[in-house]
């Protein structure tokens, strides 16, 4: 099981967009994905100009955007938590006079900031900025009467394999 297995709880996390000026060239390239790669027809989407499933399109998976939210939170938080407990038994048993002669409040302040700090991070995995550029190029291009070709990739090998062969045809990448 990989660390990706772990806190992803999304069947295609990966994604590659690239926007045409006429719908022909992206359902040309829609055809040239499928037949070049191994990403099957219902992993690409093609946004049209002022979509109103854009929002879907975009992200199809909301169950596995919603598994990832929990996943990511309960193994962050989890693990910030029992390294929180060996750091404050640590302190109490070991550390400064100050962290033994108040053991409760030891616990206490090192278990927030132990369980706080993962929580967060795994809040930015689970919103996933880096698809950020994505989305608002593809909204950008939507509102420009431009299709945009999104395609939902497994894997980095299947992105990679959908970079390669829709770069040349793209008007942006």
């Amino acid at each position: 099981m990989s660390e990706q297995d772990v806190l992803i709880g999304e069947q295609f996390p990966h994604k590659v967009s690239a926007t045409y000026n006429r719908q022909s060239d992206a359902e040309q390239a829609v055809k040239s994905l499928v037949d070049n790669t191994n990403i099957p027809r219902e992993q690409i989407k093609l946004v049209h100009p002022k979509d109103p499933q854009i929002a879907r399109k975009l992200e199809p998976e909301v169950e596995g955007v919603r598994r990832t939210f929990v996943k990511s939170h309960l193994v962050f938080g989890g693990i910030g938590f029992i390294v929180g407990i060996i750091v404050a038994t640590l302190l109490i048993t070991i550390g400064p006079a100050i962290t033994r002669s108040s053991p409760v409040f030891t616990y206490i302040a090192i278990l927030f900031l132990f369980t706080l700090i993962p929580l967060l991070a795994a809040g930015l995995i689970s919103f996933r900025p880096d698809q950020d550029p994505l989305i608002n190029k593809t909204r950008e291009a939507a509102q420009s009467a431009q299709w945009t070709l999104v395609a939902h990739c497994a894997d980095q090998e299947q992105q990679e394999q959908a970079t390669r062969i829709i770069t040349p045809t793209a008007k942006t990448l």
